[in-house]
């Protein structure tokens, strides 16, 4: 019995004391904040639009001293998804002392481009619709009444595979495909030129290098 009295007395005297269980101990000072840190957040650095030129067509056809513009203009619609509009323009002047000759072909392209990969580069599938027109004036100096003068229109459609690398601002990308053209002719005068159809259609490579922002 006296040892159960003194063990009471003991448990008493702690209890009297204010020591309580060490893990609901505190200081009293607030607990420090704990930063939220999403591992999985990755920049978004898409760009919103991207313009670039075909320098191998431009330069090919420089060499025969005939001028163009060949340009792909990428809007960005989705983290897979672009509007592509492709602009060109091809002109040439041929003069001497007898006839003048002038020659154009515009031609615009518009089509959509899936990205497999997010962040528009890498591989992709394209499909476009195209339109393109020539024109061409033959005029003699000496001989007006037997100027010509040549309109044509084109429609058709294209599909592509390529692959784009993205740096920064700085883009490049190279694709290969199928297009089909419908060409429809006519002439200054029904009697100089009937109606004339023909189709047009083969492989197309496009290279390009622009910049994206």
């Amino acid at each position: 019995m006296k040892k159960i009295a003194l063990a009471c007395l003991f448990a008493a005297s702690l209890a009297s004391a204010g020591i309580a269980d060490p893990s609901e101990y505190t200081s009293g000072a607030s607990e420090p904040e704990t930063p939220v840190v999403n591992i999985n957040h990755v920049e978004n650095d898409e760009p919103l639009f991207a313009v670039s030129v075909h320098p191998i067509s431009m330069l090919i056809l420089s060499i025969f001293d005939i001028p163009s513009i060949y340009l792909t203009i990428e809007g960005n619609l989705g983290s897979h998804l672009s509007l592509i509009t492709r602009p060109s323009y091809v002109w040439k002047d041929f003069s001497d002392s007898y006839r003048d000759l002038d020659i154009y072909i515009f031609g615009l392209s518009e089509g959509l481009r899936y990205y497999f990969s997010e962040g528009h580069r890498g591989l992709f599938a394209a499909a476009h619709f195209n339109y393109a027109r020539a024109g061409m004036d033959y005029e003699y100096k000496n001989r007006p009444e037997d100027n010509e003068r040549l309109r044509m229109n084109g429609f058709g459609f294209a599909a592509y595979v390529g692959h784009k690398v993205r740096s920064g601002h700085f883009t490049m990308s190279i694709d290969i495909g199928y297009s089909y053209v419908r060409y429809s002719a006519t002439g200054k005068n029904k009697d100089d030129l009937e109606d004339v159809t023909t189709v047009g259609s083969g492989l197309d490579m496009n290279y390009t290098i622009g910049v994206a922002f």
